[in-house]
């Protein structure tokens, strides 16, 4: 099974979850403009569970994450402040209950 976590009560899972219902992708916005590169993963997971309890799911897999670089031209233009980005994406699903528990009390 790929690599899971459990935030704020939805599962994160960095592949693929056979039986699931798959319900629509999800992505992270970057909130604000400044010190992108000070914020934590915790920023996108939090964003991308609310989300994902939104679109009436309880996980999302095929989760992709990291940081990014803005570029060379808004690195010179903003050099008082970082050119790095977080991002997020994966597609939010609806694990079965019996599933989402097993895998809950598996992190436990």
């Amino acid at each position: 099974m790929a690599y899971t976590t459990v935030h704020n009560g939805v599962i994160f899972i960095e592949g693929a979850e056979p039986d699931a219902k798959r319900i629509g992708s999800v992505e992270y916005k970057k909130e604000g403009f400044y010190n992108q590169q000070l914020k934590g993963l915790d920023v996108v997971k939090d964003q991308l569970a609310v989300k994902a309890r939104k679109m009436g799911g309880n996980a999302v897999m095929d989760f992709k994450y990291g940081q990014k670089s803005t570029g060379w031209f808004r690195s010179m233009l903003l050099s008082y402040d970082d050119n790095i980005n977080w991002y997020g994406t994966g597609t939010v699903i609806l694990l079965s209950q019996d599933r989402y528990d097993e895998i809950v009390n598996s992190k436990k």
